[in-house]
């Protein structure tokens, strides 16, 4: 090895996570710089052979031991070292000492667990954390094996069948195409418990990832004018799923009356909901008239895009009919995406609402003209510093001789362009 490469290993190799100080920003920057680096230095046959035949089997190999038990096991016994037979020890039902021999080699390869020795391996913060249910890492996972990949693999056949047309049906589309029962996404979870669970650990852990959008938005603004004292509700979150949204806002405002926040979504999803006292779970489909009138804040976090154009209107409509004209507000935190240079994050997610819900990201223009469309008009977007989704501010529109009419002729606070 020259100097000039032993060097540039070298410097890689010093690259730790604590060299960013908790700055998320920072080491979101030195992850894209990796992947480019990554992208460069493959040969073009190296990089189709990790898509083709890498991939795979790396994640067949995760399931299979999350499957028997084994990483949960190793997590609970405080990790450490731990040889194959002990390893083995862990597997129920029990793996055959060759089988598991020649799982580990491979994520050893991968860097999901370390090998210290022969036959000795120790754990890593990644492996560490699929067996750690408070992650949801391993539910992630699992959410794939259930319906994520099969799907993937059936978009190429499906757009072919669909004279590679922008599919945008919510029901007769590419995920129940694969569907064994022709099941479209959101009833293969009302149908499958497993499914459920899995899609849930998922999307709390991926909720866990982002910045909470309190600390995006300034909800401080909200309180002044707040009017609670006859019961107004001050936040109702929509599809918020077993309420981590809404916990972020009872968090930074403790001194909330109860019944003053309001968490929504589908009775089994409800069912698993373990929020504070304060925070008032309801049973509640969007596509129906809202109950909860003239509250504060309406708030949509990765709600908007499960759903193609037609259904997002209608959403946003049954919304903006119980709103308070000129005291309700709509935030909607999603994904915004930029003209150019979109994120892996980003652009994944796009692709994967395409195939799983005929469904997509949008860029700022597609924004406001479904709200536009739906009766509102965009106050601000106000971008997260991961620069992934933003917080849109909107309020109904006001009408005049039946034109629309802003009451804010900037549109946008100065933060249109902070992507």
């Amino acid at each position: 090895m020259s100097t000039q490469t032993q060097s540039i290993v070298s410097a890689l190799d010093a690259v730790q996570p604590d060299l960013f100080g908790g700055n998320e920003v920072e080491r979101l920057q030195v992850r894209a710089a990796a992947r480019r680096l990554l992208a460069r230095v493959e040969t073009p046959y190296e990089r189709a052979w990790g898509f083709c035949f890498e991939h795979p089997v790396v994640f067949s190999a995760l399931q299979t031991c999350i499957d028997v038990g084994l990483w949960k096991a190793w997590t609970s016994a405080e990790g450490g070292e731990k040889t194959l037979d002990e390893l083995v020890s862990f597997t129920k039902p029990v793996v055959e000492t060759n089988l598991l021999r020649r799982l580990f080699r491979l994520l050893a390869a991968f860097n999901v667990v370390e090998e210290t020795g022969q036959e000795k391996f120790k754990p890593t913060p990644f492996s560490l954390a699929i067996g750690e249910p408070s992650t949801k890492v391993a539910a992630s996972l699992e959410a794939a094996t259930h319906q994520y990949i099969r799907s993937a693999h059936n978009l190429p056949s499906f757009l072919a069948k669909n004279f590679y047309k922008e599919p945008v049906d919510a029901n007769a589309n590419n995920y129940s195409d694969s569907d064994p029962d022709g099941l479209n996404f959101f009833g293969r979870l009302q149908k499958s418990p497993e499914c459920l669970e899995a899609f849930t650990g998922h999307m709390e852990a991926w909720t866990m990832w982002k910045t909470p959008w309190v600390n995006v938005y300034d909800t401080n603004k909200l309180l002044d004018g707040a009017d609670l004292s006859d019961g107004s509700p001050f936040v109702v979150d929509l599809g918020g799923n077993t309420g981590i949204d809404i916990s972020h806002v009872l968090k930074k405002h403790p001194d909330l009356p109860a019944g003053s926040l309001v968490l929504q979504d589908l009775p089994e999803v409800i069912a698993r909901a373990n929020v504070d006292e304060k925070i008032t779970a309801m049973v509640h489909d969007f596509f129906l008239p809202q109950p909860v009138k003239g509250g504060r804040a309406y708030f949509l976090h990765a709600v908007l895009h499960d759903w193609p154009y037609d259904k997002s209107k209608q959403l946003l409509e049954n919304t903006r009919d119980a709103m308070k004209k000129g005291y309700s507000k709509l935030f909607i935190y999603d994904i915004v995406l930029p003209p150019t240079g979109a994120s892996i994050s980003q652009t994944t997610m796009d692709v994967n609402m395409m195939q799983l819900l005929s469904a997509a990201e949008r860029t700022q223009a597609e924004w406001e003209k479904l709200l536009n469309d739906s009766g509102f008009e965009i106050l601000g977007f106000w971008p997260d510093p991961q620069q992934y989704e933003m917080v849109i501010e909107a309020q109904i529109r006001e009408e005049k001789n039946g034109d629309a009419v802003t009451n804010d002729p900037a549109h946008t606070n100065g933060h249109t362009k902070g992507h």
